[in-house]
């Protein structure tokens, strides 16, 4: 199992926290001394080319910017100038980026994103703009020229195909090599440039807004009013109205019945929890996961992950809270302390030892989930 960091070079992730995430940037210098790349430029090209990767090639030359959707059947030639693929969610598809996504569980999954892989040629970049999430750029090949600087102005260029400021002006400018690493903080102005052909990698954290929770927990309410047979056998009455005097005029009595109605239906804390527990946990909608237990009977599933051990799968999101657990946006509800434990331990630790996972098989209640989830393509073998 991978271990999240300590430290990121000589800065302890106590300190990082308390003083630089979410507040303002950070150049590590040898983050990760004897860097080696993820992947070699044609292992980017064949993600580029995939159907089931979300990519982007953006351009920038005499005419302006342009962007255009992957895949890419071919990537233009490295000596061209002024060109970045963005290859998103690698992490889904590339061990060594999950592995490298890992070491950043020092904040909680529920914020991880994804890794983000940028391959540019020379002059290469998206232009100054700004993200609303934390992110980290580790640098993986050749140079990248940065230019940041606390957003002030958050006018963006029109008739562009992205979200490049109109006025960036930056503060503080540096050059990162291979193992370098950028922290910056939610919307604060930056401009990456490649020093010749590079690549550059992005660790993103998710901020959902108001609006998606709000949304989430709304749906879910709605789902349970139309189960509620209370709510739904509950008509409105009205003995004793008086003549209307203004038959177009809606009486005050219907809309205190529809005031009353959400008064007596206030979502409750374990609500609320459940509904932002599958919303984290959601996948994307280029996310889909594959049955590799088609041809296995039930006995077969738990012989071969007691054996060889069991790891999620690499797209799995699984969240806890207190006893309920949220996994790829559907929630579990085990009944027996132990199988909470041994659910919260697959969930923190991402695998489980063959030996763990054999003992933890033997709990019919832990079997269970465990079967559904291999069969849903959520775990897989750690071996």
């Amino acid at each position: 199992m991978i271990k999240p960091l300590k430290h990121i070079a000589d800065l302890s992730v106590e300190q990082f926290m308390r003083e630089h995430w979410h507040k303002k940037p950070k150049l590590f210098r040898q983050a990760f001394p004897d860097f080696e790349p993820l992947c070699d430029f044609d292992t980017i090209a064949e993600m580029a080319s995939d159907e089931d990767i979300e990519s982007r090639l953006i351009q920038h030359g005499k005419t302006g910017w342009t962007l255009e959707h992957g895949p890419f059947e071919e990537l233009p030639p490295m000596n061209k100038k002024a060109w970045t693929v963005l290859v998103q969610g690698i992490d889904h598809h590339l061990p060594e980026a999950y592995d490298l996504l890992q070491l950043f569980r020092f904040i909680p999954d529920a914020r991880l994103d994804d890794v983000m892989l940028s391959l540019a040629s020379d002059g290469g970049g998206v232009g100054p703009h700004y993200d609303s999430y934390d992110v980290f750029l580790l640098q993986m090949h050749g140079k990248r020229r940065w230019r940041i600087g606390p957003l002030q102005d958050k006018q963006i260029e029109e008739g562009v195909p992205l979200k490049i400021l109109k006025n960036f002006k930056p503060t503080e400018e540096f050059v990162l090599e291979p193992g370098d690493m950028l922290y910056l903080p939610p919307n604060y102005g930056h401009d990456g440039t490649a020093v010749d052909v590079c690549s550059t990698l992005s660790i993103g954290f998710r901020a959902p807004t108001q609006a998606e929770v709000l949304s989430g927990i709304l749906r879910d309410l709605a789902d349970q009013i139309d189960k509620d047979p209370e709510m739904t056998n509950c008509l409105f009455s009205d003995p004793g109205r008086s003549v209307q005097k203004n038959p177009a005029e809606i009486p005050d009595d219907l809309l205190n019945f529809g005031l009353n109605s959400l008064a007596r239906f206030g979502a409750e804390s374990h609500q609320i929890q459940c509904s932002m527990g599958a919303l984290l946990t959601e996948p994307k909608s280029h996310v889909y996961f594959v049955n590799n237990t088609e041809d296995q009977e039930i006995h077969e599933i738990i012989s071969v992950l007691g054996e060889r051990g069991i790891a999620l799968s690499m797209k799995t999101k699984m969240l806890f809270k207190e006893q309920t657990f949220f996994i790829n946006g559907e929630i579990v509800n085990p009944k027996a302390s132990l199988t909470v434990k041994q659910l919260q331990m697959l969930a923190n630790q991402r695998e489980m030892e063959p030996s763990d996972a054999a003992e933890a098989l033997k709990n019919p209640e832990f079997q269970y989930f465990l079967i559904g989830f291999a069969k849903a393509g959520w775990v897989e073998t750690l071996m």
